[in-house]
């Protein structure tokens, strides 16, 4: 289902999964998936929320106030999605492909929340200022300036969709959301800790995969702090700092 699927809108799926364990519902519902979309791509919340106050927390206590709060329930129970979620995300999926889009992002996502009109999550997104129409020729403006990128569609840039690569399945996004939900629940890690790699990942694969695996070679090493990964990236393309990380790395 999620074969489309940009990675920033895969995660979007994740937290909302989360989001509505933590409410106690039994399902996943529009309103879990605008928490995970708000909490996933904060550039798309100032790019598109007309509100200030626009954040995870504001919409949380938003739908706090207009729902029945229960008792939270296990992250490793595996919720479906409400028939409200699944037209959410088809409606997506048009929007895609009525923008002339091979890939499904957040942006879509958050059309499709738009388009099931009669839900919680629209509601609270009028409110917060957005339009359908306008969202839609904003996004038609922009993908006539940049036209998107395949390699960052539906798998990881590092990928770049190599021929013999096994790209992500279903299957896949089952294991990595029970063990990251059953890293989390015996103490692991935090969420917090787990989102902060999340988004670590992400930026540090706007650069090939050669660039990547070299950095994290340099990290087990003990040469670079794995932490800054990305600033070093950044780094390196000015050659006087390239110059004297080669250097220092030949003295030791």
């Amino acid at each position: 289902m999620f074969e489309r699927y940009t990675e920033k809108a895969r995660r979007v799926i994740f937290f909302s999964r989360y989001e509505a364990s933590q409410f106690g519902a039994s399902q996943i519902e529009v309103e879990h998936i605008l928490l995970g979309l708000v909490r996933e791509d904060k550039k798309l919340t100032a790019r598109f929320f007309h509100s200030a106050h626009a954040s995870v927390e504001s919409i949380r206590k938003e739908i706090e106030g207009r729902t029945v709060m229960r008792e939270r329930i296990s992250t490793q129970i595996d919720l479906p999605l409400s028939e409200e979620s699944k037209r959410a995300l088809a409606f997506a999926a048009e929007e895609s492909e009525t923008l002339g889009n091979r890939h499904i992002g957040t942006e879509h996502l958050l059309l499709g929340l738009l388009r099931e009109e009669n839900s919680l999550a629209a509601e609270i997104l009028e409110e917060f200022g957005l339009r359908i129409a306008d969202m839609r020729q904003d996004l038609v403006k922009a993908s006539a300036i940049s036209p998107p990128d395949e390699v960052t569609m539906s798998y990881p840039v590092t990928q770049k969709l190599s021929l013999g690569v096994t790209q992500p399945t279903d299957r896949d996004e089952r294991w990595m959301q029970e063990l990251s939900e059953a890293c989390i629940e015996t103490g692991l890690f935090t969420q917090e800790e787990l989102l902060s790699e999340f988004a670590h990942v992400a930026t540090l694969r706007q650069f090939r995969a050669d660039t990547e695996a070299l950095l994290r070679m340099l990290a087990a090493k003990g040469q670079v702090n794995p932490r800054h990964l990305t600033k070093l990236a950044f780094d390196l393309r000015d050659e006087k700092k390239l110059a004297e990380f080669i250097e220092k790395l030949r003295q030791q």
